[in-house]
């Protein structure tokens, strides 16, 4: 049997399909490009905002014309928050919620008949743990999930009723995962969680998401880490320390600012104020040397008014992140920011996002032009863009393009950064085991 796999929305459900794929694969099933043609299709959803809701339907449809004959799949967020919507689509033949996806393959090989999705309730007595991901769909940079769930109740997001409460992977299996990932020759490790900030939460007093970063400088790993996203008030002295001085952990935090007006911070159940933010951002610029600091913002949140839309613009405007994340306020069924009746006019929402996007283009090249003449440590990605050019990140996320011959693919190189060019840098390689700041 073939199986084609799509996944949608973050890096814990990226992380979920690769642990699937594995599975797949240990039953000996044949796993093929999506979308096919294949026997079988998992498509591995998400629900964050209206729009991928829409994509997606457009997927499991998609999945449906590539081969009208095969089983598909719907698991994921969308199918674990609206089971009866996805169930009504043409042509899907399982709707199977998050707590059951180390399931999936059992159904494929028995032919179970019936859809399943699981209260989460039932999902907080047992754990999370049982679909793991020992490699990822490049030989790169691999996602390692190590939290699952979120506990913070923001106004506008529905993502708790498809993840459930907070739940951390011990410390001590951490350390094993990392082992495992390093020892099948990942150059990059990305943690990622729902809530990854929460990690530790659960674990006892004194664990938090600084006791991984201090696993990780203990074990002196021949690779790199990076963190994948944490809220303001996660940004510890303690964790800016361990950024300042590591070797191994990645000089890039993405923060999850939302808004920048403290009355729409306020409605949005956020635990921060604007100045926490503020001075975040730059005791990191003045701590971690090189630092690419991103920023997620959502457009046209309820009660939003132009002055409070000018707070969020003028504090961005004014701060040294160097891209952003651009969302606009998508209502959520069953959220409290849903029914709230201060709801912004799409056409105000839209000039909004078109702001943020001019000013995230801005603040991209004023990042990017810092590192002209510098030198970066790049690992080089294993495909090239469509102008052949190799491609590669650097530490500080800077997306760095390169020529090369492919025998640099999934290495690490120094690179000359030379110029700003569409989507990051153009670079010149030279091999080495080193790197320069970025």
């Amino acid at each position: 049997m073939t199986v084609a796999i799509s996944t949608l929305g973050c890096k814990s459900n990226q992380y979920d399909s690769s642990a699937l794929e594995e599975a797949l694969r240990r039953a000996s099933l044949r796993v093929v490009p999506f979308p096919g043609p294949a026997d079988a299709y998992i498509i591995n959803t998400c629900t964050v905002t209206g729009k991928t809701d829409h994509e997606s339907r457009q997927t499991i449809r998609k999945a449906r014309r590539s081969n009208p004959d095969a089983v598909v799949i719907v698991t994921g967020c969308y199918a674990q928050v609206s089971p009866g919507e996805v169930s009504s689509i043409e042509g899907v033949d399982y709707v199977v919620g998050n707590p059951e996806k180390a399931k999936i393959v059992e159904y494929l090989l028995n032919g179970r008949q019936s859809s399943t999705v699981e209260e989460l309730g039932s999902w907080q007595e047992g754990t999370p743990w049982t679909l793991r991901a020992s490699s990822s769909s490049g030989r790169t940079r691999a996602n390692l999930k190590i939290q699952e769930g979120c506990n913070r109740a923001c106004s506008y997001c529905i993502i708790p009723r498809a993840r459930g409460l907070s739940k951390s992977l011990p410390l001590e299996k951490v350390e094993t995962e990392f082992d495992t990932l390093v020892e099948a020759g990942y150059r990059e490790i990305i943690l990622t969680g729902i809530h990854l900030g929460a990690w530790g939460m659960d674990l006892g007093e004194g664990i938090d998401i600084t006791s991984v970063l201090e696993l990780i400088e203990k074990k002196g790993y021949p690779c790199r880490f990076r963190i994948s996203s944490l809220d303001p008030d996660e940004v510890t002295e303690k964790l800016m320390d361990i950024l300042k001085s590591s070797k191994h952990i990645c000089n890039h935090l993405h923060l999850t600012l939302q808004s920048g007006d403290d009355s729409i911070i306020k409605r949005m159940k956020r635990p921060y104020t604007r100045r926490l933010f503020a001075d975040k951002v730059m005791d990191l610029f003045d701590a971690v040397e090189g630092i690419s600091i991103g920023v997620d913002v959502i457009a046209g949140f309820p009660g939003e008014g132009e002055k409070e839309f000018e707070n969020t613009f003028s504090l961005l405007s004014g701060l040294p992140v160097s891209y952003l994340h651009i969302f606009p306020f998508s209502k959520r069924h069953g959220t409290a920011a849903a029914q709230d009746p201060d709801q912004v006019d799409q056409r105000a929402i839209k000039a909004r996002c078109e702001r943020l996007h001019e000013l995230d283009e801005a603040k991209r090249s004023a990042f990017h032009s810092r590192f002209i003449g510098s030198t970066a440590s790049v690992l080089v990605e294993g495909v090239r863009d469509r102008s052949g050019l190799l491609k590669g990140r650097a530490r500080n996320y800077i997306q760095v393009f390169l020529e090369g011959a492919d025998h640099l693919k999934f290495q690490m190189v120094d690179a000359s950064l030379e110029s700003l060019t569409k989507g990051g840098m153009a670079g010149k390689a030279a091999p080495s085991n080193d790197g320069g700041m970025a």
